[in-house]
């Protein structure tokens, strides 16, 4: 584990129904930290290793941007926001009724898991009552994080999936080829004992995403 890794930061608010989600967010895309913001500016809640204050800040700064960009008429309709900075790169995630879910990244980190993106925006609106956003985010909706067991000596090659508390073995098919896969990253079409298949993907972070597991 590394020492950014171990060392979250301090809350100074209670944790709520979201606070899984954003630290879950966190892990599978490496954001230093994520916040979930209201149309007001408000931190719904937060997660990550960046002091509460530092990140509120920057969220309500930040949604700022995005949701005149929204407005604009020459970028109305924006769904997301990359903006890099001297020290951060920041990804600004617009959601329904404005909300707005940022991540803080490090330095030159531009490239963010859009199935990790997916699954949280899901997991929030569906938290919320809100409606699921449109858009290029749907292609990836389906997908959602695991917990893979791998060959020895070989990371990339599945033989085990952790579902409903226990590993459960299994049968690789062969390549999942799809023009969604990105470089860097490498698909299975897999099979469990019971018969079910599916579609597996490492992303360069070393996180397992399953379509329709």
């Amino acid at each position: 584990m590394t020492r950014r890794r171990a060392s979250l930061a301090p809350r100074d608010q209670a944790t709520s129904a979201f606070s899984g989600i954003l630290l879950r967010l966190c892990d599978t895309t490496a954001a230093l930290a994520v916040a979930l913001v209201d149309a007001e500016g408000e931190t719904v809640d937060y997660a990550g290793f960046l002091a509460p204050y530092d990140t509120r800040v920057v969220a309500a700064e930040l949604q700022i941007i995005i949701k005149l960009a929204r407005q604009s008429a020459l970028t109305g309709g924006v769904e997301q926001l990359v903006a890099r900075a001297a020290r951060r790169t920041f990804s600004l995630i617009a959601l329904s009724h404005e909300y707005v879910l940022v991540l803080v990244l490090p330095r030159c980190g531009f490239r963010v898991s859009r199935r990790a993106v997916a699954e949280a925006v899901r997991e929030i609106e569906a938290e919320a009552g809100l409606t699921y956003a449109s858009g290029t985010r749907s292609r990836f909706a389906r997908w959602s994080h695991v917990e893979v067991k791998t060959a020895r000596g070989n990371t990339r090659r599945p033989e085990a999936i952790w579902i409903q508390g226990g590993w459960h073995s299994l049968i690789i098919l062969g390549r999942f080829h799809s023009s969604d896969l990105e470089r860097r990253e490498v698909g299975y079409r897999a099979r469990l004992l019971s018969g079910a298949e599916f579609a597996l993907v490492r992303e360069p972070l070393g996180k397992w995403f399953a379509e329709d597991l």
